[in-house]
């Protein structure tokens, strides 16, 4: 019997998928929500808030370089080692930022600990370890089951976040944050490799460069990054700035929290959904939907008069479509290149994802404070959605089947 089958009989693997997402309801959740209290942060520090949302985005900068990094160590020391480094680092960043009396001091724990904490445990770690277990015609369905705890983990802290601040500050929120994490720790074994990819990997060089150069001549797979980029730019501008667009709105404060539960929720079912489809239909198209969905909804959003009802009805449905882009695109990564080094190249992607969302954390805030209005950061957010949606046409199913014999 191989190691494979035995580690088969060892782990259930839909333990494996449960492990996953609980990792990414305290990734996800817990940096989803930290953007809530940008007012309140840009007050108590004294901090203003462009500079604040530029150290967003340089948080998403950083997870962004570390999730390849952390997928390629994966692969060669194992994802159970990576998650608890990383672990360890999201821990201390959150209880310095916390503890900050300063800008600088904020700055190192929140954007530069929580951003190496995140890219260490976010999902191109968790979900390659996901992929290893399934078959390619349930692979996307069980990613997409992994991905729904992101979701799940954004309307929980989203709702704690919104129950506690009444007798929590920012402070004591993000020390309450910091506890929850030791979840990681508790449940990141379930996520073992394979003992014998374990060898082989461990006799091979740290960096592949040759598989790295393989992935970045491929047209599709540029064609992913660049859609994951618009990705990136959507999820922050939206996460981050919630709270102040909705008081440019002269809306009550718990509409925002309200509003990103309700996103975190509905994207459950959302994720779901569209990793059931992703094993039945083509998956690059799905994402062309999605993208063009997104960018008719920002629009609305521009357009309609503020109110509380319409905030809600935009997160619903914008909850549906907000990382319902994770399983067919980390999925069409595999359908390439394979397993074997999903970690690191789907870690690439996700940089790409953070390097938009380095922009869309930065320049909704510089846009709004030199021009009064979130307008042309909503509209430039609609733009790129539209151009995600053609990027990802070009990747018909005869070009992906193409890919089928040599990841088989």
């Amino acid at each position: 019997m191989t190691d494979q089958k035995m580690l088969r009989l060892k782990i259930n693997p839909w333990w494996v998928v449960a492990a996953a997402a609980i990792i990414l309801a305290c990734n996800m959740g817990i940096r989803q929500t930290t953007g809530l209290m940008l007012p309140e942060i840009s007050l108590d520090l004294n901090i203003p808030l462009a500079e604040l949302s530029f150290g967003f985005g340089v948080q998403n900068l950083i997870w962004g370089a570390a999730a390849p990094i952390a997928g390629i160590l994966a692969e060669r020391y194992g994802t159970v080692r990576v998650l608890l480094a990383g672990g360890a680092l999201y821990t201390a960043g959150l209880a310095i930022a916390a503890l900050a009396d300063s800008s600088g001091t904020f700055f190192i724990g929140n954007a530069i600990l929580i951003g190496i904490g995140v890219g260490a445990t976010t999902y191109p770690i968790t979900l390659a370890a996901v992929a290893r277990h399934f078959p390619a015609h349930k692979r996307t369905f069980a990613l997409g089951v992994a991905s729904a705890g992101g979701s799940m983990g954004q309307f929980i802290y989203a709702m704690i976040q919104s129950w506690t601040g009444p007798s929590l500050d920012w402070s004591g929120t993000f020390l309450l944050f910091a506890a929850s994490t030791l979840l990681i720790f508790v449940v990141a074994g379930l996520l073992k490799d394979d003992p014998a990819e374990r060898a082989k990997a461990g006799s091979a060089p740290v960096f592949n460069w040759q598989v790295i150069r393989d992935a970045f001549g491929n047209r599709d797979y540029q064609l992913l990054n660049l859609g994951f980029f618009v990705c990136g730019f959507h999820i922050a501008i939206i996460s981050v700035h919630m709270s102040g667009l909705v008081a440019y709105c002269g809306l009550p404060p718990e509409v925002a929290s309200n509003s990103l539960a309700l996103i975190g929720l509905a994207n459950v079912a959302g994720v779901i959904a569209i990793g059931w489809a992703g094993d039945r239909w083509h998956k690059p198209w799905l994402l062309t939907l999605i993208y063009w969905f997104r960018a008719c909804l920002i629009m609305a959003l521009l357009v309609m008069p503020a109110s509380s009802e319409l905030f809600y009805l935009f997160s619903i449905v914008m909850g549906v479509l907000w990382l319902s882009t994770v399983p067919p695109t980390s999925g069409t990564v595999a359908d390439i290149f394979g397993n074997q080094n999903l970690a690191s190249l789907f870690g690439f992607v996700m940089f790409s994802h953070q390097i938009g969302a380095f922009f869309g954390s930065w320049w909704g805030g510089l846009l709004f404070d030199h021009f009064g209005s979130y307008e042309l950061a909503l509209i430039i957010s609609a733009a790129l959605g539209l151009v995600a949606a053609a990027v990802h046409l070009p990747i018909t199913p005869t070009r992906l089947n193409s890919y089928q014999p040599a990841t088989a």
